[in-house]
């Protein structure tokens, strides 16, 4: 057996219009077309890879979009520098979404985290140069 990529990242929310004003308007993924089915939904794609959002209801609440941390469970958005990664700090301020940055990251990228409404983590990277684990770890690894 050979899986050879991800093809969606599915996440459930308690409703479907409210997280699609944050993953429309806020991240600015484009929508796609989705089949049919029996529960609302939006379908992004990004890239190779698909995001699903699919509602639920009866979906248990999450943790406090304030509490944040690195090792919650995320997906993880790239942008190409450090001009896009400042304008995603820039909207989601403007929003008045709390957010952090991992500081020093053993990555060799900026990391920047935040929560959509129903409290996934989100994660915004972008290589850094100035980070002495850029060559020994970005581009390694990443590149």
């Amino acid at each position: 057996m050979k899986l050879s990529r991800i093809d969606h990242v599915a996440l459930s929310v308690k409703d479907a219009v409210k997280s699609k004003d944050f993953y429309s308007r806020i991240l600015g993924l484009p929508e796609i077309p989705r089949p049919n089915f029996s529960f609302p939904g939006i379908w992004y794609k990004l890239g190779d890879i698909m995001i699903h959002i699919i509602q639920q209801p009866d979906q248990p609440e999450h943790v406090d979009r304030a509490k944040l941390s690195a090792q919650d469970a995320h997906v993880a958005f790239f942008v190409d520098n450090e001009e896009e990664l400042q304008k995603v700090i820039q909207k989601v301020e403007s929003e008045n979404i709390p957010w952090y940055e991992l500081e020093n990251a053993p990555s060799g990228l900026r990391q920047v985290f935040f929560k959509d409404p129903d409290g996934h983590m989100i994660e915004i990277v972008t290589p850094n140069p100035a980070s002495p684990y850029y060559e020994s770890v970005y581009l390694k690894y990443y590149v």
